[in-house]
């Protein structure tokens, strides 16, 4: 099983697709919080933030929460929130690339999508064991 396109075959596999966008989440809310702490504390932007990031941190810290609980919905949400950030930085200076980390940041959300979506089914499938699971593609 890769790091980067984990194999998705039950729901014990679905659920662990989706850890690492937990922590990405967990570790995006972490340093949010503590430059928007200290642009509090010193009375200028730390790493371009403000004390507003600590709204942002909030809600990284609330996605980490529900997608470590397979919702789907924040999974999809911690993407584009992610990728809206990614963009608003590039917008705001066209000089910065697109690092190595943001790529693994977002394929970590793109498995925690997959990751949800499949448990979802697999769930599904075990209450319903009639009913084989649809096969991932």
């Amino acid at each position: 099983m890769a790091w980067y396109w984990p194999t998705i075959e039950d729901e014990s596999s679905a659920e662990h697709a989706t850890k690492a966008a937990v922590g990405v989440s967990g570790f995006i809310a972490a340093v949010t919080a503590l430059a928007a702490v200290l642009s509090i504390v010193y009375h200028k932007p730390i790493l371009g933030l403000d004390g507003w990031g600590l709204i942002d941190a909030l809600i990284f810290a609330l996605i980490a929460w529900r997608i470590s609980k397979a919702s789907r919905t924040w999974a999809v949400l911690g993407l584009l929130m992610y990728l809206v950030e990614v963009g608003y930085k590039l917008a705001t200076n066209p000089s910065g690339a697109l690092g190595v980390l943001t790529i693994i940041f977002i394929l970590a959300y793109i498995n925690a999508i997959r990751g949800a979506f499949a448990y979802h089914r697999y769930r599904k499938a075990q209450d319903n064991p009639l009913a084989p699971p649809a096969p991932l593609a």
